[in-house]
């Protein structure tokens, strides 16, 4: 297997879309334990691996070590800030995006660590809202 540039964590709808548009122009691997999920990627053309990717030999045979993005976004907070830590500390993967439902669990990673959390995101986008509509 070719080594990838990206590994994206998780292939519900949100990992899923970013693997379709990323692998029109970098390659991907996609890792999920859910084969169900893996099967409906769709359009996805990229290398995919069902299984745990908290199991350190399974990220060496998709190519964390010559990775150069991870990008977690599985439905469980802890195990995207696990492997958050794990990319960083261990892999020395350069740029790396978590998805945290939680937005307090920033605290527990590395400011180094990109966050999107979709709670903040929506709270700014409504605040920004109000303050327009009393303009």
């Amino acid at each position: 297997m070719a080594s990838p540039r990206t590994i994206i964590i998780g292939a519900g709808r949100l990992g899923s879309t970013i693997a379709r548009s990323l692998n029109k122009s970098s390659n991907v691997i996609v890792i999920d334990c859910s084969k169900e999920k893996i099967d409906r990627l769709g359009e996805y053309s990229g290398f995919v691996e069902v299984g745990d990717a908290t199991d350190c030999s399974l990220l060496e045979k998709c190519g964390i070590k010559t990775a150069d993005r991870v990008i977690a976004v599985t439905d469980d907070d802890n195990i995207n800030v696990f492997l958050a830590d794990l990319c960083t500390h261990i892999y020395h993967v350069p740029d790396i995006t978590i998805r945290l439902k939680d937005s307090r669990k920033k605290v527990l990673v590395d400011e180094r660590i990109n966050c999107i959390c979709p709670f903040d995101l929506s709270l700014d986008y409504f605040e920004k809202r109000e303050e327009e509509v009393k303009e």
